[in-house]
């Protein structure tokens, strides 16, 4: 570019910028456009993720089942299945989307006996850890090993439940209508999805209150940028009752998670859930990739920078001494009546 040191150095330090005209060759060089040296546009070197594929789910299996024990409080289940939903008969269930079959792990100790569980999920590995568990278990089961778009509906079940399928999957007017076609005359929906924004905003830790110490970013820009190019809706818990509404279901109800997680790793009571909660920021795939990772997701180098250094601000707090965090469950239970 045959720009001396000196004068990068006045660039540097705000005495002076760049000429204009170097963004042409700059772009030339580096084999991109002139936006992406601007900051603009991000780089383009992730690919799509496919979230209707096994590959992803496959990819982060482990993380995702820690995951799951920030979801919910075990006896605010209990409560939303016994006192809320109120079942009092043995209920036959199938779970779209079921995984290694989480959901019917939780709910079929608390149904009424007699219930069964159905699952079906595209993945046989998954399916093959579901099959040990309920065998164990002595449960009523089925495991279909189907594509979920291509299950032919039978209207015999109870009860259709989903946990974190919505938000995930395209042709979402496609997966309620065989959902609905699956229940039994009074039977009953109940989707559980997340709000990132609600969660966003129902984080806190004491870092905030440190001198110099970043503020947490407003990662909305990011969300949208996400469900543009790659279909994953942020917000479908608040929006699940609208299309549970528009699919033709009847007396929608929505509650959300009682989870709060308090990261005080002082308190031995909570040891474990500190572990994990410590584990999860310390391996989330975003703090991992750092500013390209962001840049990936649509922001521009400046908030991509910012952005990253925060999350190695939040990592490098919640190993001080005495830290303190909350992490509020963005996740909403969404139920109706056929």
């Amino acid at each position: 570019m045959q720009v001396s040191f000196q004068t990068v150095s006045k660039w540097e330090n705000g005495v002076n910028y760049p000429d204009i005209t170097y963004i042409p060759k700059l772009a030339d060089i580096f084999g991109v456009s002139s936006d992406i040296i601007l900051g603009l546009k991000p780089l383009d070197k992730a690919d799509v993720v496919k979230y209707d594929e096994t590959a992803y789910w496959n990819e982060h299996r482990d993380m995702i089942k820690l995951w799951k024990n920030l979801y919910w409080n075990d006896d605010y289940l209990g409560f939303f299945i016994k006192d809320v939903m109120k079942f009092d008969a043995p209920v036959e269930m199938i779970d779209f989307g079921c995984g290694y079959g989480y959901l019917g792990m939780k709910f079929m100790p608390l149904l009424p006996e007699g219930s069964t569980y159905t699952g079906i999920e595209l993945d046989k590995e998954q399916l093959k850890e579901a099959d040990e568990y309920f065998a164990k278990n002595g449960y009523s089961y089925r495991l279909l090993n189907e594509n979920i778009y291509d299950h032919k509906p039978e209207p015999k079940y109870d009860l259709v439940a989903a946990l974190f399928l919505m938000s995930y999957m395209p042709r979402k007017e496609e997966l309620l209508s065989k959902m609905k076609a699956c229940l039994k005359p009074g039977g009953r929906i109940l989707l559980m999805d997340v709000n990132e924004e609600v969660e966003q905003a129902g984080f806190y830790s004491g870092l905030e209150k440190k001198e110099n110490a970043l503020k947490r970013p407003d990662l909305s820009s990011m969300f949208e940028y996400d469900m543009n190019k790659e279909g994953k809706d942020y917000r479908m818990g608040t929006k699940l009752p609208y299309l549970l509404k528009k699919a033709g279901f009847k007396n929608i109800s929505a509650r959300i998670s009682d989870q709060v997680v308090v990261y005080e790793p002082a308190d031995e009571n909570k040891k474990r859930l500190n572990e994990i909660f410590k584990y999860i920021n310390e391996h989330d795939c975003a703090y991992q990739g750092g500013v390209q990772y962001y840049l990936n997701h649509g922001l521009n180098l400046q908030k991509a920078e910012e952005v990253s250094e925060y999350y190695k601000q939040s990592v490098e707090y919640l190993n001080e001494e005495d830290p303190i965090a909350v992490k509020t469950s963005g996740i909403y239970f969404v139920y109706a009546t056929l």
